[in-house]
């Protein structure tokens, strides 16, 4: 009976998603008004509404495409791991439709609803494996840290309603065109805390790696793949609509601002993920790198919105964003399946403790392989596109800026391509520690491959990336409404030609400026003649046999503690980046009757998140020393506490009262 509602609660899910798809699809395609629906008066002080624009729609597609792969791939990964599998398919729906809500409101009280929905939902998942003690401390910390900023976001969506004696949109975008620039700059700067606080930018990022690996592998792409989008759509909502100035440029403060924290949260995610030796934690903090690289385009945008001669660059910037927002989806989402699918079969996270899978899961070993391609952003996969559009808009906008701000364009381009370099090392890492060499463990050694239907979940992501990097003109083309429509001016299809070579198109000529062609379809067959090159060379018949021989290892018998360990390969990153690090190491030598004969050498190390020691711990900290303070004054008699609220009365009434 469990497995049945199971599997009738994901082919709801992955119903949902089709029809999520279509209406997506539908309204990016047509130019008609944006579609809107209004919902039963449920309160009598406001009326509920969806409505679906250009941008929502191309949230929505974002989100079907998450929600149909882990719909095919949750059945079967359930039914090896989950305690509660019916409470954790009836969470996913929550989460997933509460998703769509968020996208789809129309006013500031079916929006706040939906977003508690979502977080509570996926809190919900986070803690539904209850063996495990770690993921109740993770649920905690995210659901502080969500809750935080939607207090936030509650300031901003207050502010709004009391100037505009309403709930909806319309009437929200109307009472911020009367603000002065200091209170809407106010605003803005809290809803980027509440939204950057679910998005994991840092140094909001501390809940991230806790919640993802500790939630289902199928829920981890979701939450990272899709969760961490509909926050971005809040910032790309607020910062293009609900607060953007009637008439006059978007104020250039916020364009920097959120360059800044996406430059920052590239970099940082992506050294953190280098040290990281969980395979689900990895990615985790690639989530942190990749959401950057989307705030970088973002960013970029607000500061050339407006700008003399700039807004083709701003929408070839906020094309990439979007682009990237939906490759994200797409190889995060595979990683975190594939990963799934080798802690499913060998209940195991620890790279250190896995190895040699290639032979024994080939299907998960060649689909983790292409994700680490399109996430290293190589060609000719959908990573590549997007955060070459990305180098193309920072150059290119750099030197139609000039002076300072086009060093920092240049300086942000820089750190991009810092971080792609960083991305590759850290997934060569990633895979051939996981899949090559030799079983490290008698778990990875009988590893099996996994069943056909998560496979399936993994080959539709995977040949979203193969699509959207080979071809990635329709993409564009579902792109030119809401560009258009955040930025006011041509659609990304107008700028960037996508069937073959991408470039600026005409309509970039007024920059003076020539920029790189590169066509995607023509460098996947240089790829491919170069492989069939390397297959050809490898088969030509040879005069002599192939002679096979042992590996020579000083006489002794080769084992996996020959192999090349994840410590030992970001080692030397660790070495370079210390400060940021601060690695710590402990050598622990057993020996037998002679000091001189070491008959067992341990080694353990690790490095730290200076966001969190140097601000949550110390918060922490100082929260429980507080605690401890009151507790010494809570002596438990009544005389006392009347004593506490008589003086607090005494103070209120001095300081507030009037007379």
């Amino acid at each position: 009976m469990k497995k049945s509602a199971v599997w009738l609660g994901h082919l709801f899910a992955l119903a949902l998603a089709l029809a999520i798809a279509a209406v997506a699809v539908g309204v990016l395609e047509s130019r008609s008004a944006p579609l809107h629906v209004a919902l039963p008066k449920l309160f009598p002080f406001a009326e509920m509404s969806l409505t679906v624009d250009g941008l929502s729609a191309f949230f929505l597609l974002v989100i079907a495409l998450g929600t149909a792969a882990a719909a095919l791939y949750g059945p079967s990964y359930l039914g090896e791991h989950a305690r509660a599998p019916v409470v954790q398919t009836a969470a996913l729906n929550i989460f997933v439709g509460c998703m769509v809500l968020v996208c789809c409101a129309g006013d500031a009280l079916t929006f706040l609803l939906a977003w508690e929905g979502m977080t509570l939902a996926s809190y919900v998942l986070v803690v539904s494996d209850t063996r495990n003690e770690e993921n109740a401390r993770a649920g905690l910390f995210y659901l502080v840290m969500a809750h935080a900023g939607t207090a936030a976001l509650l300031v901003v969506f207050l502010t709004l309603t009391e100037r505009a004696q309403a709930f909806d949109f319309p009437a929200l975008r109307l009472a911020a065109h009367d603000l002065d620039g200091s209170t809407r700059t106010v605003l803005f700067m809290l809803a980027l805390a509440g939204f950057g606080a679910k998005a994991g930018i840092v140094p909001l990022h501390v809940w991230l790696p806790l919640a993802h690996p500790a939630a289902p592998s199928h829920v981890s792409a979701l939450m990272s793949g899709v969760m961490l989008k509909v926050a971005l759509y809040g910032i790309l909502r607020f910062g293009f609509d609900l607060l953007a100035p009637a008439a006059g440029p978007l104020p250039v403060s916020w364009g920097w601002t959120v360059l800044l924290f996406g430059t920052v949260s590239a970099l940082v995610g992506v050294l953190l993920a280098l040290q990281q030796h969980d395979l689900k934690r990895l990615l985790a903090f690639h989530s942190v790198e990749n959401i950057g690289i989307i705030l970088i385009g973002a960013g970029l945008a607000m500061v050339l919105a407006n700008g003399p001669g700039t807004a083709t660059l701003a929408t070839l910037a906020l094309a990439a964003a979007l682009l990237h927002t939906l490759n994200h989806a797409a190889f995060k989402g595979l990683l975190f399946l594939c990963a799934g699918s080798v802690i499913s079969r060998t209940h195991q996270r620890n790279m250190e403790d896995l190895g040699g899978l290639a032979r024994r899961m080939p299907w998960t070993a060649w689909l983790f392989l292409l994700g680490a391609v399109a996430i290293s952003a190589l060609p000719p996969l959908n990573g590549f596109v997007s955060e070459w559009m990305t180098f193309q808009a920072l150059v290119l906008g750099g030197a139609r800026l000039g002076g300072a701000s086009g060093l920092l364009a240049g300086v942000a381009a820089s750190i991009l391509a810092l971080t792609g370099g960083l991305a590759a090392a850290c997934f060569a890492k990633a895979f051939g520690v996981t899949f090559l060499g030799r079983p490290r463990s008698t778990h990875a050694e009988h590893a099996t491959e996994s069943p056909a239907p998560m496979i399936a979940g993994m080959l539709l992501l995977a040949t979203a990336c193969i699509v959207l990097g080979l071809v990635p003109g329709y993409a564009m083309r579902l792109l030119d409404r809401p560009t258009a429509e955040l930025l006011g001016g041509v659609g990304a299809s107008a700028v960037v030609i996508a069937r073959g070579p991408l470039i600026l198109s005409s309509s970039g000529a007024p920059l003076g400026l020539a920029a790189t062609s590169i066509s995607m379809p023509w460098v996947a067959v240089l790829f491919a003649l170069v492989a069939a090159g390397v297959w050809a060379l490898r088969s030509w018949p040879r005069s002599a046999p192939w002679r096979l021989a042992p590996t020579w290892t000083c006489g002794m018998t080769p084992t996996s503690r020959f192999d090349y360990t994840a410590t030992a390969f970001a080692k030397p990153l660790r070495l370079i980046f210390a400060a940021l690090y601060r690695p710590s190491s402990e050598v622990v030598k057993e020996t037998g009757a002679s000091p001189y004969v070491i008959r067992r050498l341990a080694y353990r190390g690790g490095v730290v998140d200076l966001v969190e020691t140097m601000f949550y711990v110390r918060l922490k900290c100082g929260i429980s020393a507080s605690a401890e303070a009151i507790r010494t004054y809570s002596t438990g008699r009544i005389h006392g506490y009347v004593g506490y609220l008589l003086v607090t009365l005494i103070v209120a009434l001095l300081l507030f009262g009037k007379g």
